[in-house]
């Protein structure tokens, strides 16, 4: 009838068919005291789930190591590692219970708690226990203590813990993918990566994309931008589609700022601080690479690019200041952006990239009549930040002013 009750959905009614049963003197036993802890702790009622504990020991029966497990779980759920981690060594410090936390799964949720409070100390503390105590690590627990670190920033331990699993799982693969790129190890990131490309499918669409961006983010924080090229082109040869968070990892790589600067200070702060060689034309080739597969680019990450632009002045500024006018005739196939009117119905396509590194060369093309791509901006609440950083890279016949000049 417990179980029957917790199916339903009906808590109240299993907890009341556990005092019946109290008052007509039927000892309810370990399982029934467990379905119900875990109906609680699901539903993160967990201040109940811990009376239903005291409650059972009180009556002289016995938690198991399910129970323990069932409560730990349940507080490291709610977003309370703290509490788990007390709970845990409360356990391990009572002589009547001890023995019931020499659990693989009790000593993996541990280090799961440990990480989530960035403590890989205690994480590997709790490991070197679990061997003490002939209790023998498995790949969660691996996987767990691989996220401590993470947690701790201890890049290359993890990265070396991971070496060690064998045949690991989708999330012991999506962790490890993480710890690799944050470690630097981007040879073997992008091996990892590509091998879920070639039928070794072992992670899901989303943890490859997740993996993606995780490549794409420290790629570009590092200054990378061969291994960041090859992993955008081999996520659109896949033929995933950037989401928000590709974009996001991009920026965040990329430390773009999505506003212009209020005030000339902040200007000149940036203009201190101002991205390495390189930054703009990675940028560049992502609007050639999505218009190659008529994808559209996000709100925020146009608008990044164009306040970059705007903040590097001179060259710079003048490209962005074409691919306002690519964004404002985004309806058509090609678009013509010339310096001169022209009736040259047919003329080349000049990619974004090619005409950042050859622009002395190819701004006559342009007056002759050659067009640029299109860009394809995503519909967003925030177009606002996109015509404000339109308007700052205006272009009307003068030279711009900025810290760069080709």
């Amino acid at each position: 009838l417990i179980k029957t009750s917790i199916k339903s959905g009906n808590i109240e009614k299993a907890l009341d068919i556990l005092d019946d049963m109290k008052w007509a003197s039927i000892k309810p036993d370990i399982v029934s005291y467990n379905t119900i802890i875990e109906a609680l702790c699901n539903a993160n009622r967990l201040f109940e789930a811990k009376d239903l504990i005291n409650e059972m020991e009180t009556a002289g029966l016995s938690p198991d190591s399910m129970t323990y497990g069932l409560l730990m779980k349940g507080l490291l759920r709610a977003n309370k590692p703290g509490p788990c981690l007390t709970f845990f060594e409360s356990a391990c410090s009572d002589a009547r219970t001890v023995a019931l936390t020499e659990n693989v799964q009790l000593y993996t949720t541990a280090i799961s708690a440990a990480a989530a409070l960035g403590d890989h100390e205690r994480a590997l503390d709790l490991v070197a226990r679990m061997n003490q105590a002939g209790v023998r690590p498995n790949k969660k627990t691996l996987t767990a203590l691989m996220g401590a670190c993470i947690s701790g920033r201890k890049y290359e331990a993890a990265a070396e813990i991971f070496s060690k699993i064998k045949n690991p799982d989708g999330h012991a693969i999506s962790v490890g993918l993480q710890a690799l790129c944050m470690s630097g190890n981007f040879d073997s990131a992008v091996e990892l990566i590509t091998d879920q490309r070639s039928g070794q499918k072992t992670l899901s669409g989303k943890q490859v994309m997740s993996g993606f961006n995780s490549l794409l983010q420290s790629a570009l924080e590092s200054g990378e931008y061969d291994i960041a090229r090859e992993a955008l082109t081999s996520l659109l040869q896949a033929g995933y589609i950037p989401s928000k968070f590709t974009f996001q990892a991009m920026a965040e790589g990329l430390n773009l700022h999505r506003d212009m600067p209020r005030t000339a200070a902040l200007l000149k702060a940036r203009q201190r601080s101002l991205p390495s060689e390189g930054t703009f034309d990675f940028l560049l080739f992502v609007l050639d690479s999505l218009e190659a597969r008529k994808l559209t680019v996000n709100t925020e990450f146009y608008s990044s690019i164009l306040v970059l632009g705007a903040e590097l002045g001179g060259l710079e500024m003048r490209i962005s200041s074409f691919l306002t006018r690519s964004r404002k005739n985004s309806n058509q196939k090609e678009v013509k952006v010339s310096l001169e009117p022209t009736d040259v119905a047919e003329s080349r396509l000049i990619l974004w990239e090619e005409l950042y590194k050859n622009y002395s060369t190819l701004k006559e093309d342009l007056s002759n009549g050659a067009q640029l791509p299109s860009i394809r901006v995503s519909a967003s609440k925030q177009f606002g930040r996109v015509l404000a950083a339109e308007n700052a890279v205006s272009y009307r016949g003068r030279v711009a002013a900025g810290s760069r000049r080709r």
